[in-house]
Protein backbone atom coordinates (compact mmCIF):
# COMPACT_ATOMS: atom_id res chain seq x y z
CA UNK A 1 0.00 0.00 0.00
CA UNK A 2 1.36 3.44 -0.94
CA UNK A 3 2.10 6.14 1.63
CA UNK A 4 -0.81 8.32 0.44
CA UNK A 5 -3.25 5.45 0.92
CA UNK A 6 -2.03 4.92 4.50
CA UNK A 7 -2.33 8.65 5.15
CA UNK A 8 -5.87 8.77 3.70
CA UNK A 9 -6.99 5.80 5.78
CA UNK A 10 -5.57 7.39 8.91
CA UNK A 11 -7.30 10.72 8.24
CA UNK A 12 -10.60 8.91 7.63
CA UNK A 13 -10.71 7.52 11.18
CA UNK A 14 -13.58 9.44 12.86
CA UNK A 15 -11.56 10.35 15.96
CA UNK A 16 -8.70 11.65 13.82
CA UNK A 17 -11.13 13.56 11.60
CA UNK A 18 -12.99 15.09 14.55
CA UNK A 19 -10.12 15.79 16.98
CA UNK A 20 -6.72 15.76 15.28
CA UNK A 21 -7.64 17.41 11.97
CA UNK A 22 -9.19 20.55 13.53
CA UNK A 23 -6.11 21.03 15.73
CA UNK A 24 -3.70 20.66 12.81
CA UNK A 25 -5.83 23.02 10.70
CA UNK A 26 -5.60 25.67 13.40
CA UNK A 27 -9.01 25.29 15.02
CA UNK A 28 -12.13 24.73 12.92
CA UNK A 29 -15.02 26.85 14.17
CA UNK A 30 -18.13 24.87 13.26
CA UNK A 31 -20.38 27.68 14.42
CA UNK A 32 -18.90 29.93 11.71
CA UNK A 33 -19.46 27.20 9.12
CA UNK A 34 -23.04 26.73 10.30
CA UNK A 35 -23.69 30.48 10.24
CA UNK A 36 -22.46 30.61 6.65
CA UNK A 37 -24.97 27.88 5.72
CA UNK A 38 -27.77 30.26 6.82
CA UNK A 39 -30.23 27.53 7.79
CA UNK A 40 -33.45 28.65 9.44
CA UNK A 41 -35.99 26.80 11.54
CA UNK A 42 -38.32 26.19 8.59
CA UNK A 43 -35.66 24.55 6.39
CA UNK A 44 -35.56 20.89 5.41
CA UNK A 45 -31.88 20.00 5.11
CA UNK A 46 -30.29 17.23 3.07
CA UNK A 47 -26.67 16.86 4.22
CA UNK A 48 -24.78 14.92 1.56
CA UNK A 49 -21.58 13.49 3.04
CA UNK A 50 -22.55 14.43 6.60
CA UNK A 51 -19.65 12.51 8.21
CA UNK A 52 -19.80 12.61 12.00
CA UNK A 53 -22.28 15.49 12.02
CA UNK A 54 -20.01 18.05 13.66
CA UNK A 55 -21.89 21.04 12.24
CA UNK A 56 -25.30 19.69 13.28
CA UNK A 57 -25.35 21.07 16.87
CA UNK A 58 -25.18 24.56 15.39
CA UNK A 59 -28.07 24.13 12.94
CA UNK A 60 -31.72 24.79 13.70
CA UNK A 61 -34.06 23.33 11.09
CA UNK A 62 -37.44 21.64 10.73
CA UNK A 63 -36.06 18.37 9.33
CA UNK A 64 -32.60 17.00 8.61
CA UNK A 65 -31.40 13.96 6.69
CA UNK A 66 -27.69 13.17 6.70
CA UNK A 67 -26.24 10.55 4.34
CA UNK A 68 -22.74 9.13 4.17
CA UNK A 69 -20.92 6.03 2.96
CA UNK A 70 -18.87 5.68 6.15
CA UNK A 71 -20.70 3.53 8.71
CA UNK A 72 -18.29 4.39 11.53
CA UNK A 73 -18.78 8.12 10.95
CA UNK A 74 -22.56 7.68 10.97
CA UNK A 75 -22.38 5.73 14.22
CA UNK A 76 -20.88 8.82 15.81
CA UNK A 77 -23.28 11.19 14.04
CA UNK A 78 -26.29 9.20 15.25
CA UNK A 79 -25.84 10.64 18.75
CA UNK A 80 -27.75 13.64 17.38
CA UNK A 81 -30.72 11.57 16.17
CA UNK A 82 -34.24 12.76 16.98
CA UNK A 83 -37.58 12.25 15.19
CA UNK A 84 -36.63 15.26 13.02
CA UNK A 85 -32.95 14.33 12.56
CA UNK A 86 -32.18 11.11 10.69
CA UNK A 87 -29.19 9.46 9.06
CA UNK A 88 -28.76 6.98 6.22
CA UNK A 89 -25.77 4.90 5.18
CA UNK A 90 -24.99 4.24 1.54
CA UNK A 91 -25.98 5.65 -1.82
CA UNK A 92 -29.60 4.51 -2.04
CA UNK A 93 -31.11 7.73 -0.69
CA UNK A 94 -33.22 8.95 -3.63
CA UNK A 95 -36.63 8.03 -2.22
CA UNK A 96 -35.83 9.48 1.20
CA UNK A 97 -34.55 12.62 -0.53
CA UNK A 98 -37.81 13.00 -2.47
CA UNK A 99 -39.88 12.48 0.68
CA UNK A 100 -37.83 15.12 2.52
CA UNK A 101 -38.25 17.61 -0.36
CA UNK A 102 -35.27 19.61 0.91
CA UNK A 103 -35.05 23.37 0.79
CA UNK A 104 -31.27 23.27 1.30
CA UNK A 105 -28.59 20.76 0.33
CA UNK A 106 -25.31 20.84 2.24
CA UNK A 107 -22.06 19.52 0.79
CA UNK A 108 -19.51 20.38 3.47
CA UNK A 109 -16.05 19.09 2.65
CA UNK A 110 -17.36 17.03 -0.27
CA UNK A 111 -16.79 18.73 -3.63
CA UNK A 112 -12.99 18.50 -3.41
CA UNK A 113 -13.38 14.71 -3.28
CA UNK A 114 -15.37 14.57 -6.54
CA UNK A 115 -14.05 14.70 -10.12
CA UNK A 116 -15.97 17.06 -12.41
CA UNK A 117 -18.17 14.38 -14.11
CA UNK A 118 -19.19 12.90 -10.74
CA UNK A 119 -20.15 16.29 -9.34
CA UNK A 120 -22.16 17.12 -12.46
CA UNK A 121 -23.95 13.79 -12.21
CA UNK A 122 -24.77 14.49 -8.55
CA UNK A 123 -26.27 17.86 -9.45
CA UNK A 124 -28.54 16.15 -11.99
CA UNK A 125 -29.58 13.70 -9.31
CA UNK A 126 -30.43 16.54 -6.92
CA UNK A 127 -32.63 18.10 -9.59
CA UNK A 128 -34.89 15.09 -9.96
CA UNK A 129 -38.43 15.52 -8.75
CA UNK A 130 -41.05 18.23 -9.00
CA UNK A 131 -39.57 20.65 -6.48
CA UNK A 132 -35.80 21.04 -6.69
CA UNK A 133 -34.24 22.66 -3.62
CA UNK A 134 -33.72 26.39 -3.76
CA UNK A 135 -30.15 26.35 -2.50
CA UNK A 136 -26.99 24.23 -2.49
CA UNK A 137 -24.28 25.16 0.02
CA UNK A 138 -20.70 23.93 -0.39
CA UNK A 139 -17.64 24.44 1.83
CA UNK A 140 -14.25 23.09 0.73
CA UNK A 141 -10.52 23.44 1.06
CA UNK A 142 -9.01 25.46 -1.76
CA UNK A 143 -5.78 26.76 -3.22
CA UNK A 144 -5.21 30.51 -2.76
CA UNK A 145 -2.45 32.58 -4.39
CA UNK A 146 0.42 33.27 -1.99
CA UNK A 147 -1.05 31.16 0.84
CA UNK A 148 1.77 28.63 1.05
CA UNK A 149 0.82 26.97 4.33
CA UNK A 150 -2.85 26.73 3.37
CA UNK A 151 -1.92 25.28 0.00
CA UNK A 152 0.39 22.70 1.60
CA UNK A 153 -2.41 21.47 3.87
CA UNK A 154 -4.77 21.44 0.90
CA UNK A 155 -2.36 19.18 -1.01
CA UNK A 156 -2.20 16.85 2.01
CA UNK A 157 -5.99 16.57 2.17
CA UNK A 158 -7.60 13.21 1.33
CA UNK A 159 -9.52 14.91 -1.48
CA UNK A 160 -7.88 14.44 -4.87
CA UNK A 161 -9.78 17.32 -6.51
CA UNK A 162 -8.92 20.43 -4.51
CA UNK A 163 -9.47 23.44 -6.78
CA UNK A 164 -8.86 27.17 -6.83
CA UNK A 165 -11.95 29.37 -6.29
CA UNK A 166 -12.02 30.09 -10.03
CA UNK A 167 -11.97 26.36 -10.79
CA UNK A 168 -14.79 25.66 -8.31
CA UNK A 169 -16.86 28.43 -9.87
CA UNK A 170 -16.16 27.12 -13.36
CA UNK A 171 -17.33 23.68 -12.27
CA UNK A 172 -20.50 25.10 -10.72
CA UNK A 173 -21.38 27.17 -13.77
CA UNK A 174 -20.60 24.23 -16.04
CA UNK A 175 -23.10 22.21 -14.00
CA UNK A 176 -25.80 24.81 -14.58
CA UNK A 177 -25.59 26.28 -11.08
CA UNK A 178 -25.84 29.99 -10.30
CA UNK A 179 -23.33 31.35 -7.78
CA UNK A 180 -25.34 33.44 -5.31
CA UNK A 181 -22.63 34.09 -2.74
CA UNK A 182 -19.06 33.10 -1.91
CA UNK A 183 -16.99 33.66 1.21
CA UNK A 184 -13.56 32.71 2.54
CA UNK A 185 -13.93 30.99 5.92
CA UNK A 186 -10.65 30.86 7.87
CA UNK A 187 -9.88 28.57 10.79
CA UNK A 188 -9.25 30.26 14.14
CA UNK A 189 -5.51 30.55 13.51
CA UNK A 190 -6.10 31.91 10.00
CA UNK A 191 -3.43 29.90 8.21
CA UNK A 192 -5.93 27.42 6.74
CA UNK A 193 -8.91 28.73 4.79
CA UNK A 194 -12.04 27.25 3.29
CA UNK A 195 -14.12 28.59 0.44
CA UNK A 196 -17.89 28.52 0.82
CA UNK A 197 -20.58 28.96 -1.81
CA UNK A 198 -24.33 29.42 -1.92
CA UNK A 199 -25.59 28.07 -5.25
CA UNK A 200 -28.98 28.07 -6.92
CA UNK A 201 -30.02 24.81 -8.56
Amino acid sequence: MQLREWKDRFLAIPWVYDVVRPIVAGGIDYRILADFCAIDEADRVFDFGCGTGQVLPFLRCAHYLGVDLDASALTKASRHSTPQIRFMEGDDWDQAYQRLCPTVILMIGVVHHLPDPEFMSMVKRFRRGDRPPARLVTIDVSFFPGQRLNNLFSRLDRGRHVRTPAEYEGLFRGSGLIVLKSEILPTRSGYVRYIGYHLHL
